[in-house]
C-alpha cells in the first residue's frame, strides 16, 4: 500500500510539473542592501512553486503565464513580496535587494539545524552574541563574553551550561566548541583551546543550550558554542587594536606580593578584501601578559588566512588556516587562601611551550536541484612542551559530507550526512605509547513545518567509536587492546507560532559522551598528588528536555524579547573528576559517578530602547538549578567523596561544582559618539566539593570564611572619532575576591585602555 501511494503522489507531482510552461517564469538575482553581497540560498515562492538562490545570488522559477505575487524570503532578512507579470515565452526580470531584519527574533542561526533557521523559530534554546559586544569589552578570550550568557559558567576554562558540568580539569567537555562548524576541540583531551579562537574576526557566536549530539556527535551532549568568523565584503576593510590592562591590590593586602603592577599587553589586525572571484581574510593577534599569580605569565602570537574562491554560480571552495604558538606559566592550586591565595602550590605551576595549527578545506557544490553538498574538515595538529613530564602530541583529522535539500511542495528541510573524526596521540602525559580514538557517524535531520505557524524537528544519529592502545597499560588489562561502542541516538522538537511574536517551544533529545584519551589514559603528578588513569572508564549518555517560550515585545522605544524555559536533563554513567586515594597516594581520577539529575528554569532578556533619545542595548538574565544524584542514598562511595555544603552541619544531595543560582546583566548606551556600559554579575557559593579538596591549601577553611557566592560588576566607556576609537574599561570595580573553582582566586580590580583603528574602503 505505501508503494502504490508513493507512486501516486509521484505521479501527481510529475503531471503538476507538466502543467507548468517550460518557456516563461521568473529569473533575476537577490542581493544584500547593504553590501551588494548575492545571498545564496535565498526562498522565491509562487504559489506552490519555489526556488533557492545559487551561489552568485541568481535564480530561475519557471511559471505559467499570467500576473502573481511573488515572495522573496532569507532568514535575517526582512521578507518582500512583488507582483510579476509573466509573459508566454519570456522570463521576467526580477533583481531584489534585501535589507537585514532590525528585529531580534529574526537574527538567523545555523547551529540548531545545519542550515539557516531564526532563533524564533528554534525547538531549542539559542543565544547569539554578535561582534560588538566582543570589541567593546576588550575580550582577550571569548570565555569573558560568554560568562555574559544565562546558563552558561566557565570553569577553569570547560563550558558549563545549566550544569550540566562540574570541574574537569584537563577532562573531555560536554560541551562542543565549533569554529566555522568545524568541532575544534583537542582531540586527545576533548577539550576546548580558547586561545586558537581569533575574537578579532568573529561574524557572531551561538550557543545552543541542551543535548545536540544528534547533530554534532559525541561531545555535543550538554551544548554547542559555534564561533563563525567574518567575511570579506565588496569594499575592503582593515581593523587594528592595542589595549593594556594594570591589575591593581587586592582588597586584602596581605594577598598582594608584587611591587610592579601585573599587566597585559593585546594588540590584533584584520584585513578583509574581494579580489574578483576570491575572498580573503587575514588576521593577527598578539599577547604578553604577566598574572597577578606570582611567575605566571603568557606570551602568545596567533595568524589566521581564510580563502573563499567561487568557481562558477554552483561550485565554491575555501581554505581556512590557523597557526598558534604561546609559551605560558599557569598555576593548578594556590599556596593557601590567606597570603599565599596568588601564589602557586609549591610544585603545581605548570610551564607549557604550545604550538598549535590547524588547516580546513571546504568545498560547496549546489546541483541542478538547488540542493547543496558540502564536504569540509580539518586538519588539526597540537604540541604542548611541558617541563614537569607532562608534554603532550595529538593530530587529529575531522571530515565530513553534508546534504541539505529544501523540499518546497512539502514545506520540508532535509539535512544529512556522514562524519569522521581520526585522533592519534603519543605524550608523556600517556606514557609514550600510541594512542589512537576515532570515531565513525551518520545523521539525518527533518524540519517539517506544517502551515505558517507549526514546525516539527526530528533527528537520528548512528555513531561507531573505538579507541587503540596497547593491551596492558600501567598493570591494567584491555582485551586485544581495543575498546568499542555503537549507539543510536535521537531527537525531537516542536515550534509554534502563537501569535504574531509569540512563539512556544518544546523539545526533547539524547546525549552521549565517549571518554577521551586523557580520561582513560592520563598519568602524571602535580605538587605531591596525582592524576590517575582510568582505562575502564564508560561512556556517559543520557537525555535533556525543554519547554520554552519567546515573547517578542516592541512597546514604546522598546524591541527585543523575552524568554523563559523550563529544563531537565538526565545523565546514567556521568563522569565527574573526583578526587581519590589510591595506594596511599591522593590525587584525581575520571569516574563514572552513577546517575544525575538536573532540574531547573530560566528567564531570558534581550532587546533595544531608546532612554531619553540614548539607544540603549541589553541582555541578561537568570538560571535556577537543582542538580542532583539519582541514587545517592545508596552510593556509599559518592557519600564519602562529597564535601559537607559550605554553611551545612549534614551531607546534602548536591553534584560537586555547580551553582544553584545566577543572575547576569549588561547595558550599554551610546551617544553622538560617545559610548557607556555596565555588566553585573551575582553568582551563589559553590555548595559542594571533593571533600579531600578542603585539605589542601587551606580550601576548607577559606570555604567556610567567604560562603556567600560573589558579585562582579564591570564598566566601560568609549569615544569614536571618524576611523578612530578610544575605550576604557574597569573589571571587579568592587573588587571581590572570589573563585570559580576551589583552589584559585581569580582576578582582583583591574583598569585597561583600548584604541581601535576601522577603515574600509
Amino acid at each position: 500500500m505505501k508503494r502504490i501511494s508513493s507512486l501516486l503522489t509521484l505521479t501527481f507531482l510529475m503531471l503538476a510539473g507538466q502543467l507548468v510552461s517550460q518557456n516563461s517564469g521568473v529569473s533575476g538575482s537577490v542581493r544584500d542592501a547593504e553590501t551588494n553581497e548575492p545571498l545564496y540560498g535565498a526562498t522565491i515562492r509562487i504559489n506552490e512553486i519555489g526556488t533557492v538562490t545559487a551561489l552568485d545570488g541568481q535564480y530561475n522559477i519557471t511559471y505559467n503565464p499570467g500576473t502573481y505575487r511573488v515572495r522573496i524570503s532569507y532568514i535575517g532578512y526582512k521578507s518582500q513580496v512583488y507582483e510579476v507579470s509573466i509573459i508566454e515565452n519570456d522570463y521576467t526580470q526580477l533583481d531584489v535587494v534585501m535589507s537585514p531584519s532590525k528585529l531580534i527574533l529574526e537574527t538567523a542561526t545555523i547551529t540548531g539545524s545545519k542550515h539557516q533557521k531564526s532563533i524564533a523559530r528554534s525547538p531549542i534554546s539559542i543565544e547569539v552574541i554578535k561582534p560588538d559586544l566582543i570589541s567593546n569589552t576588550n575580550a582577550v578570550r571569548l570565555t569573558s563574553v560568554l560568562d555574559k550568557i544565562p546558563g552558561v559558567q566557565l570553569i577553569d576554562n570547560q563550558a558549563n551550561i545549566r550544569g550540566g558540568s562540574g570541574w574537569s580539569y584537563g577532562a573531555g567537555s560536554r560541551v562542543l566548541l565549533l569554529i566555522d562548524d568545524v568541532p575544534a576541540l583537542q582531540g586527545d583531551a576533548g577539550r576546548p583551546s580558547w586561545s586558537d579562537i581569533p575574537v578579532e574576526n568573529i561574524s557572531q557566536v551561538e550557543v545552543l543550550k541542551g543535548a545536540a549530539s544528534t547533530l554534532y556527535g559525541s561531545s555535543a551532549m550538554n551544548g554547542i558554542i559555534n564561533i563563525r568568523t567574518g567575511y570579506a565584503t565588496s569594499k575592503p576593510t582593515t581593523k587594528a587594536s592595542i589595549s593594556y590592562i594594570n591589575y591593581m591590590a587586592p582588597a586584602d593586602e596581605n594577598k598582594k606580593w608584587w611591587d610592579t603592577a601585573p599587566s597585559r599587553i593585546n594588540a590584533s589586525i584584520l584585513h578583509k578584501q574581494k579580489i574578483g572571484a576570491l575572498d580573503i581574510v587575514t588576521n593577527g593577534f598578539y599577547e604578553d601578559f604577566k598574572s597577578y599569580y606570582q611567575d605566571a605569565f603568557e606570551k602568545r602570537y596567533r595568524f589566521s588566512l581564510n580563502a573563499k574562491y567561487k568557481i562558477n554560480d554552483r561550485i565554491s571552495i575555501g581554505l581556512n588556516s590557523m597557526y598558534n604558538k604561546g609559551d605560558s606559566a599557569n598555576p593548578f592550586l594556590w599556596a593557601n587562601g590567606g597570603s599565599g591565595a596568588y601564589v602557586a602550590l609549591a610544585g603545581s605551576l605548570i610551564n607549557t611551550v604550545s604550538t598549535r595549527y590547524y588547516v580546513d578545506p571546504q568545498i560547496t557544490i549546489f546541483d541542478k536541484n538547488d540542493n547543496r553538498h558540502k564536504i569540509f574538515g580539518r586538519h588539526y595538529s597540537i604540541s604542548n612542551g611541558n617541563s614537569s613530564n607532562q608534554s603532550n602530541a595529538s593530530v587529529s583529522n575531522y571530515v565530513e559530507y553534508q546534504f541539505l535539500k529544501k523540499i518546497e511542495e512539502w514545506d520540508m528541510d532535509l539535512t544529512t550526512g556522514t562524519a569522521a573524526y581520526l585522533v592519534s596521540s603519543n605524550s608523556e602525559l600517556f606514557g609514550d605509547v600510541e594512542l589512537t580514538s576515532n570515531n565513525i557517524a551518520g545523521y539525518a535531520e527533518v524540519d517539517k513545518r506544517f502551515g505558517e505557524r507549526l514546525t516539527a524537528t526530528l533527528g537520528l544519529r548512528y555513531e561507531y567509536n573505538y579507541q587503540e592502545s596497547p593491551e596492558v597499560f600501567k598493570g591494567d588489562t584491555i582485551p586485544g587492546g581495543l575498546v568499542e561502542e555503537s549507539k543510536l541516538i535521537a531527537r525531537t522538537g516542536l515550534n509554534y507560532k502563537l501569535d504574531t511574536a509569540t512563539y512556544l517551544r518544546a523539545s526533547w533529545g539524547q546525549g552521549y559522551r565517549f571518554p577521551t584519551i586523557t580520561e582513560r589514559f592520563i598519568e602524571t603528578g602535580l605538587s605531591g598528588f596525582f592524576i590517575f588513569p582510568n582505562v575502564y572508564l564508560q561512556s556517559e549518555n543520557g537525555w535533556t528536555s525543554e519547554i520554552g517560550a519567546k515573547q517578542g515585545v516592541r512597546l514604546g522605544g522598546w524591541e527585543g524579547y523575552i524568554d523563559v524555559a523550563l529544563f531537565w536533563s538526565q545523565y546514567n554513567n556521568m563522569t565527574e573528576f573526583t578526587f581519590v586515594t589510591q595506594d596511599g597516594m591522593q590525587g584525581f581520577q575520571s569516574q563514572n559517578v552513577g546517575r544525575t539529575d538536573v532540574k531547573g528554569y530560566e528567564l531570558n532578556i534581550a532587546g533595544r530602547s531608546k532612554l531619553f533619545g540614548i539607544p540603549i542595548n541589553v541582555i541578561g538574565g537568570y538560571t535556577y538549578i537543582n542538580p542532583t544524584y539519582r541514587d545517592f542514598d545508596n552510593n556509599q562511595a559518592i557519600r564519602s567523596s562529597i564535601s559537607t555544603p559550605v554553611g551545612e552541619t549534614e551531607l546534602q544531595n548536591i553534584l560537586k561544582y555547580r551553582t544553584r543560582h545566577n543572575l547576569k546583566l549588561d547595558i550599554e548606551g551610546s551617544y553622538n559618539g560617545f559610548a557607556a556600559g555596565f555588566a553585573f554579575i551575582h553568582s551563589s557559593a559553590t555548595e559542594t566539593i571533593d571533600e579531600l579538596l578542603n585539605n589542601i591549601g587551606l580550601i576548607g577553611f577559606y570555604r567556610n570564611a567567604n560562603p556567600g557566592g560573589f558579585i562582579k560588576l564591570d564598566a566601560r566607556i568609549a569615544y569614536t572619532y571618524n576611523s578612530l576609537k578610544i575605550s576604557v574599561l574597569a573589571e571587579n570595580i568592587l573588587n571581590q575576591e572570589y573563585t570559580l573553582r576551589p583552589g584559585l582566586l581569580e582576578a582582583p580590580r583591574n583598569i585597561g585602555l583600548r584604541l581601535d583603528y576601522n577603515i574600509s574602503g
